[in-house]
């Protein structure tokens, strides 16, 4: 399978600093856009992963990164063979330990107290590809035309269904609040050639709708159009972007 991936990690209209961070393959984005392919195998070991921090002086850019490139060590050094529910154990413990951590760093340094991120993307793992969520942020699947949402939010508005709720209004992160889970859905079998994955901080699905984010992938499924209409709706928030693109290898050519 090729990756064809497309991001952009943007401070958007508003904010002074921008705490959202992208860790794709390896690397970690802030502040930029790229284009790159990735060639998946049944060795892979390849994360997508978008995380908004929050929270503290700078304390959001802290914990986002140390999220991120925490998660990306812990792919990088994951034992081969690991069934589904042995991997799945795994990002459990990575998710406390990850957690305890910006907890404990909060306790320590007063600047950094109350902050967190959420943690939101795709884990492709051999031929295991699992979708996981913390927070808000979210992963969709654009397929035949059509936007759905993968992930769910948790967010009060999501666990009560009160819209008068603000929408950023998380129980789940990590490092902020007493306890934080992962959600982990098996895409395993699920995908198909053409699919689009999207991967991105409420900076963009707080400003435009669902409806608009289908008719900008309809129309150039292009992760720099999908930040240009956030700031155009007044981007009061980062935006971070990853666009995914499934092709089959000997599709690819």
């Amino acid at each position: 399978m090729l990756i064809k991936s497309d991001l952009n990690c943007d401070i958007g209209c508003v904010r002074q600093n921008n705490e959202d961070i992208i860790l794709l393959g390896g690397e970690l984005f802030r502040d930029k856009a790229q284009l790159s392919d990735f060639e998946i195998d049944e060795e892979a070991r390849f994360a997508a992963i978008v995380a908004d921090g929050m929270g503290g002086h700078n304390g959001g850019e802290v914990a986002s990164e140390f999220a991120a490139q925490f998660f990306s060590d812990f792919v990088f050094n994951l034992s081969p063979g690991l069934s589904p529910e042995e991997l799945a154990i795994k990002i459990k413990n990575w998710t406390e330990t990850v957690h305890r951590n910006l907890l404990d760093r909060g306790r320590r340094s007063p600047e950094y107290e109350g902050m967190g991120t959420t943690f939101c993307g795709l884990l492709f793992y051999g031929e295991l590809v699992l979708a996981l969520n913390i927070g808000d942020s979210r992963l969709y699947r654009f397929r035949n035309g059509i936007l759905r949402q993968i992930s769910t939010d948790h967010s009060m508005r999501e666990l009560t269904g009160d819209q008068a709720l603000p929408a950023n209004q998380i129980y789940n992160s990590l490092g902020a609040g007493a306890t934080a889970f992962v959600e982990i859905k098996e895409l395993t079998g699920q995908l198909y050639n053409d699919d689009l994955f999207l991967v991105c901080s409420d900076g963009l699905c707080d400003m435009i709708s669902d409806e608009e984010i289908e008719q900008i992938l309809l129309q150039e499924p292009a992760a720099g159009k999908l930040v240009e209409a956030a700031r155009a709706a007044g981007g009061k928030d980062n935006i971070s972007v990853i666009l995914l693109r499934l092709k089959e290898v000997e599709d690819s050519e």
